[in-house]
């Protein structure tokens, strides 16, 4: 068995189901290490205040990413490579972050609850922001990756037991 797929091929929806389990895989690290280490308060908040909502904004904005990625990719290679389409991913990202970042600043506060955490959270952590969702991005890629080459029974496997972990991590205390 190989160890990765080629998730760039934006007509396979085959793949949709191994990147979101990948993406919920790295989302659910992403939870459990921010309430083992504590290191962002406003990240805390985020997962605590928002619930589900929080995982689901999170998850799906990494998925569109892909998607973008997988749209993209053969506008600039022919040949698949993990490599290429991870620096695509994260150039997409960055293009986003920044994006994002720009377009909340517009939003008066008091506005947007979410939005509202998100300006808490760049005034925590400023740029070290774009290197966090760099690092999502490229964990989710590879677990998509991986998991594209696992079977559609072991996927949904996958998919169940994710999502039953995620709440109880949320509401730990």
């Amino acid at each position: 068995m190989q160890l990765f797929g080629n998730i760039s091929n934006f007509n396979k929806t085959a793949d949709y189901l191994p990147i979101l389990i990948g993406v919920m895989w790295v989302e659910t690290f992403v939870i459990f290490f921010t309430f083992m280490t504590s290191r962002s308060k406003v990240l805390e908040q985020w997962y605590r205040k928002y619930g589900l909502s929080a995982v689901m904004a999170d998850v799906l904005i990494v998925i569109i990413g892909m998607i973008i990625a997988r749209f993209l990719y053969p506008l600039f290679f022919t040949v698949f490579s993990l490599w290429k389409f991870i620096g695509l991913a994260l150039s997409i990202q960055i293009v986003h972050d920044i994006l994002f970042y720009y377009f909340f600043s517009l939003v008066p506060q008091g506005k947007n609850s979410m939005i509202d955490t998100f300006k808490s959270y760049a005034k925590e952590v400023g740029g070290y922001a774009i290197l966090g969702d760099g690092a999502i991005i490229i964990f989710s890629c590879l677990a998509a990756s991986h998991l594209a080459t696992y079977s559609f029974n072991w996927n949904i496997i996958n998919l169940i037991l994710t999502l039953y972990f995620i709440p109880y991590l949320i509401y730990h205390k």
